[in-house]
């Protein structure tokens, strides 16, 4: 699923609306456009791009009338900092052995204790891994701050210092690199043969490394 189409899709307030009353359960058009207030014409259009894109499916029921629901378990990760933008969106999938034995053991009434437990387990789970995140990621982002700090201090300007910066998260193309700072092909081959007169970077086989 593109990152920036999803970015975009999720960008509007009734999609978003959409999408949370559809969490809670399948529903009929009519019934959305009843809880939102929004006129039928409109939910259409709007689950058409969502349809688009795989976020919802529609289905027929036994009198013919459509309902649609979420089709997929999807994770966007938006990260702005000044030396960083980053989206990245990826389905949130489980294997079939595992889904077996979660339906196996916690699919009868008996076992609605355990699952609680479970549940509430694996969401103290998911908690302690996304405060992880957010640590590493500001210590990604002050590590990031400092590294900037000395590229000011070496490079002659700015295209040497973004080239460096983006070098210093991988060795990279010039291609690649060009694509990325969003800079003609010959300036990033000149700031890199530059880097490279100074002895601050080499070139292994076709990617650029930071020595």
């Amino acid at each position: 699923m593109d990152s920036a189409q999803l970015l975009d899709i999720l960008g509007n307030e009734n999609r978003r609306r959409i999408l949370q009353l559809l969490s809670r359960r399948p529903y009929y058009i009519s019934e959305i456009s009843d809880r939102l207030d929004v006129g039928p014409k409109a939910i259409i259009e709007h689950l058409d791009l969502l349809s688009s894109v795989g976020l919802v499916e529609f289905h027929t029921d036994n009198q013919r009338r459509k309902y649609c629901h979420i089709a997929h378990n999807v994770r966007l990760d938006v990260f702005v900092s000044p030396h960083s933008y980053e989206v990245e969106s990826e389905p949130v999938e489980i294997d079939t052995k595992e889904r077996k034995r979660l339906r196996q053991e916690y699919g009868s009434i008996n076992a609605l204790s355990n699952f609680s437990d479970e549940l509430q387990r694996l969401m103290s789970l998911r908690q302690e891994l996304m405060l992880a995140q957010r640590s590493t990621q500001a210590m990604i982002s002050e590590l990031m701050d400092v590294c900037a700090e000395t590229i000011e201090r070496i490079s002659s300007d700015y295209l040497e210092g973004e080239i460096l910066l983006s070098l210093m998260r991988g060795g990279q193309t010039t291609e690649a690199l060009s694509e990325e700072l969003n800079i003609p092909l010959y300036e990033a081959k000149k700031g890199l043969y530059q880097l490279k007169e100074k002895g601050i970077i080499k070139k292994d086989r076709e990617k650029w490394h930071v020595r």
